[in-house]
């Protein structure tokens, strides 16, 4: 009987390398990764603290082995209770505008034809400051989103001047992105932007121009796909780029997104990464119900845009809402905060920037009961804490509900530590060592 034993968030990979056989470990809650040979990993699970006392040490330390008798249900809680506690980082989305230019078929909005006032935004930032002001943060970054929220630019500017220089008095890092359908981009745009902090833009397309055009039409019915790639010619360069790929799961068009790919290439668009995501359900009427599909779709993506030389999105796949976490703040039109930039005008409001936080709206509003499916077997708890709430109000009509896609996490997580291996293999180190972490 040993003294310790794998920790119930530690997944282990087995691997090949030159005909070694090896084991890769990663821990969803430290995010700690190891490579060892699979004899020496063997050992460590068969034998006490006798053994290998410095590695058992630092396994135990990185969270991927635990001590006997460790209650790990206690420990994900206290896990838990200082992640959305963490104010070392302060974010917040915005809703500028709740307009747009585009009609996107599978668009989750109720557009509205509704701006965020200069006045409502100078209370917005005031509330935002003191926020900042009481929790000390060492980085904030924000999302001016919409709607299109280039169609409320003045907003955005003197929104993000005021949070830029606070910030830089106070000696806080501080930036902020957009997130466009890229219709509105000039480079004039981005100069004025860049000058109060702006870091990056986002800009969602939906694969080559016969695709895009059908999915992300404009309001008006138009083609918005050419529009959009000579805009990004333009800005290309001047400022990192980062592309979201939405792609309906339920349909063969994603086997044209390479077309699109090819374009951009052509063009000599930079792009920092890409992100290849399904359409999900939306509340009503859709035609959109395929959610994330089947996980080989996303593989063939992540495949064809590598081999285009396009990085993907290589963060360790996550399902976290952002509804959980106190540092994160979205703030509607009309100053109310919201849980979720992707609700309805105030829908759910546990608060206005006028008036502060209801803290009793807020403690009902997210009084989520894990099932102890979740709280006491799933290994992927810290990479989900019981997934997207928006999808469990869609499709269960609770805000609290689970929303659960175990084997399309457990397959994109495998796939990531596959990444870190080769990563780790690429390391002089290992070689000489056996080990690397």
């Amino acid at each position: 009987m040993t003294g310790y034993h794998l920790s119930r968030f530690a997944v282990t990979l087995p691997v090949e390398d030159r005909g070694d056989k090896l084991i890769a470990v990663y821990s969803t809650m430290t995010e700690a990764f190891i490579l060892m040979t699979g004899s020496k990993w063997i050992n460590i699970l068969n034998t006490d603290l006798t053994g290998d006392v410095e590695t058992v040490g630092q396994l135990i330390q990185q969270g991927i082995l635990v001590f006997e008798g460790v209650d790990e249900t206690v420990v994900f809680k206290e896990w838990k209770d200082r992640h959305v506690h963490d104010f070392s980082t302060m974010r917040s989305k915005i809703l500028v505008t709740r307009k747009c230019n585009n009609q996107c078929t599978y668009c989750i909005l109720v557009l509205e034809a509704k701006d965020m006032s200069a006045a409502i935004a100078r209370k917005m930032d005031d509330f935002y400051l003191e926020q900042i002001e009481s929790n000390h943060p060492q980085q904030v970054r924000d999302d001016y989103l919409g709607g299109e929220p280039l169609m409320n630019l003045d907003v955005i500017i003197e929104s993000a001047s005021r949070r830029f220089y606070f910030c830089k008095g106070k000696g806080i890092d501080y930036g902020f992105t957009i997130t466009t359908n890229g219709t509105l981009i000039t480079p004039a745009v981005i100069t004025k932007l860049k000058a109060v902090g702006l870091t990056a833009v986002r800009v969602s397309v939906a694969g080559p121009a016969e695709v895009h055009d059908c999915l992300r039409p404009s309001a008006g019915g138009g083609k918005t796909y050419e529009t959009i790639m000579k805009n990004l010619e333009k800005i290309s360069g001047s400022i990192p780029m980062y592309i979201e790929c939405q792609y309906d799961a339920g349909a063969s068009d994603f086997k044209r997104i390479p077309e699109m790919l090819d374009d951009m290439n052509s063009r000599n668009i930079r792009v920092e990464d890409i992100a290849f995501t399904p359409i999900l359900k939306k509340r009503g009427q859709t035609e959109f119900c395929a959610g994330m599909g089947e996980v080989e779709k996303f593989m063939f993506l992540k495949k064809e845009a590598s081999q285009r030389g396009v990085p993907v999105n290589g963060s360790v796949p996550s399902n976290l809402c952002m509804a959980d976490f106190r540092s994160i703040y979205v703030f509607d039109t009309d100053g109310s905060i919201i849980p979720c930039p992707s609700l309805q005008g105030g829908e759910m409001a546990y608060g206005n920037v006028l008036t502060g936080i209801d803290f009793v709206a807020e403690s009902q509003l997210l009084n989520r009961k894990l099932p102890d499916q979740c709280l006491k077997q799933c290994e992927l708890l810290p990479l989900c804490m019981g997934g997207c709430r928006l999808q469990a109000l869609t499709r269960q009509n609770d805000f609290n509900g689970i929303d659960c896609h175990y084997d399309i996490y457990r397959s994109l997580l495998e796939d990531y530590i596959r990444a870190q291996v080769f990563a780790a293999l690429s390391q002089d180190g290992f070689r000489s060592n056996g080990q690397a972490s």
